[in-house]
């Protein structure tokens, strides 16, 4: 299974020395002197237990720097953090039990500190569950039956299983009743959990969102006098700009895989709505890649590849004890400005601020929306999410965990990282996101996708298994026959011919095959 959170990231980020930056001791004299500045009056023994707190603070927080500032100010309403001022929850005790990705960690070591600086009268426990069981929704719901997580960080799959079944509450009524503004956040990524949710209600929320775009090195274009694109780029227009690239010493367009030619070409004819396999008059799956349409693209591909303006990257050698971002940036050919445009996800946008932050990335850059025909057939690589946060239907703790799924998803708890280009991600509430950094990432929100066709693309991913090998199979051969087409040794009517043939025998075996 996909690890919901790149694990380079988690290897490179790292962990406090201690959880959260400071001990459970620590916490604790923490939560004490917050819930002391609430109250209008303190005796000197308070003051006193105060100061010795901001010592032990000085002493071992280091990950406490701005509150420990803060708390050293004297002792006056402004002294108080705003959010805390109005805390919602100062007037109970509450233990969260949270179900968080054992390989991510954000919540305990990014997000628990400041919620508990802003709500001291909350604990959060963590509770991991095995890898294992989120490819195995049976056990993963009677592993949530036995432990009772409140909160629970999930995966699509799982969010899609968990909530059908009932094990998630829905947040309409919460929403509502906490005035929570559900429109700061990108529209078509909550539209997306209600259409796998099942039943048009809302059963969780996304903190991100993950999306496709064309990335442009802006000084090769400078270099050439070519203009910069704008506005939506269809796959004809790519190509046509990526071949005035040729022969000028730097590519016009990456391969979207290092390991498959025939990856690009698949992308190109799926956003444009070419279909590998159809429906006839009379309802029986047929193949369809062996068309006029399809071949366009492959021959216009296949030309990229043979006369040097489409470069595929080798592949990187990422070792036993893995790769650091920095040696993977002096490897990326766009980062080190030997390539004009890239088509890619989002999380390429991640990689390339850290390339920056480690001193590697070369070129000024920006994106562009890709056009997204309104018959394209992989609309789910569009709209997707790291995350969902969602309640068990079975807590108690309902006012506790909403206010923590709101503040995870409101993205302001990034605003005291260090180094938070580290943690760059495509925020579901946009006006949350370094507005001076917006060409990096604006595209992104541009995207016109269709959540409906997109949650059809994933229940298609997960639950028919037939159709994800035939797409398996088709990768393989079609990877096969471009790597002949573009050495010579085929031509792309041949190789189309070779594919449709495959295809249907393979159909012919597996029988009906449901696809929509």
């Amino acid at each position: 299974m996909k690890e919901p959170l790149n694990s380079w990231e988690h290897k490179l980020a790292g962990k406090p020395p201690v959880k959260n930056g400071f001990t459970s001791e620590l916490e604790h004299k923490v939560r004490e002197r917050i819930l002391m500045q609430n109250e209008k009056r303190r005796t000197p023994f308070r003051a006193v237990a105060a100061f010795m707190s901001i010592i032990v603070l000085l002493g071992c927080g280091w990950w406490f720097r701005d509150d420990v500032l803060q708390l050293l100010k004297p002792d006056s309403g402004e002294n108080i953090p705003a959010a805390l001022r109005g805390d919602p929850l100062s007037d109970g005790e509450y233990t969260i039990n949270i179900h968080q990705f054992a390989q991510d960690g954000s919540i305990e070591y990014q997000i628990k500190r400041p919620f508990i600086i802003r709500h001291p009268s909350v604990k959060l426990n963590m509770i991991d569950a095995p890898r294992d069981l989120y490819n195995d929704p049976a056990m993963f719901k009677a592993w949530m039956d036995k432990e009772q997580p409140d909160m629970l960080q999930l995966p699509l799959k799982l969010f899609k299983e968990l909530a059908a079944d009932g094990k998630l509450k829905s947040l309409d009524t919460i929403v509502k009743e906490h005035q929570f503004e559900l429109g700061t956040l990108y529209a078509p990524i909550v539209e997306l959990l209600r259409q796998l949710g099942g039943s048009g209600e809302l059963y969780g929320l996304p903190a991100d969102f993950s999306t496709m775009a064309l990335y442009i090195n802006e000084d090769a274009f400078a270099k050439q006098g070519i203009p910069l694109p704008e506005g939506e780029m269809s796959p004809e227009e790519i190509l046509q700009l990526a071949k005035r690239f040729q022969g000028t010493g730097i590519s016009g367009l990456d391969a979207l895989d290092r390991t498959n030619k025939f990856a690009l070409t698949e992308f190109f004819g799926q956003v444009s709505g070419l279909q590998t396999l159809s429906k006839d008059s009379g309802g029986k799956t047929e193949a369809t890649v062996n068309s006029e349409a399809w071949k366009q693209v492959w021959q216009s591909v296949a030309d990229g590849y043979r006369e040097g303006w489409i470069t595929q990257q080798k592949i990187l050698d990422i070792g036993k004890s893995g790769i650091t971002m920095k040696d993977m940036g002096k490897n990326d050919a766009f980062a080190q400005g030997k390539i004009a445009m890239k088509i890619a996800p989002s999380y390429y946008y991640s990689n390339l601020e850290n390339f920056k932050f480690e001193g590697v990335m070369k070129v000024n850059w920006s994106t562009v929306p890709l056009r997204v025909d309104a018959s394209a057939t992989n609309q789910q690589s569009f709209l997707g999410t790291n995350t969902v946060y969602a309640i068990n239907a079975a807590s108690t703790q309902e006012e506790a965990v909403w206010e923590l799924i709101s503040f995870i998803i409101s993205g302001t708890w990034r605003s005291g990282l260090e180094n938070a280009q580290l943690y760059s991600t495509l925020l579901a509430d946009q006006s949350v996101m370094d507005e001076k950094d917006s060409k990096h990432w604006k595209a992104f929100y541009e995207n016109k996708v269709d959540p409906a066709k997109a949650a059809e693309g994933y229940r298609i991913a997960f639950d028919n298994r037939a159709k994800v090998e035939l797409d398996a199979a088709l990768s393989t051969l079609g990877g096969e026959q471009m790597e002949a087409v573009v050495k010579g040794s085929k031509s792309v009517d041949a190789a189309l011919d070779e594919m449709q043939s495959t295809l249907e025998a393979r159909l012919a075996g597996k029988g009906e095959l449901s696809h929509e």
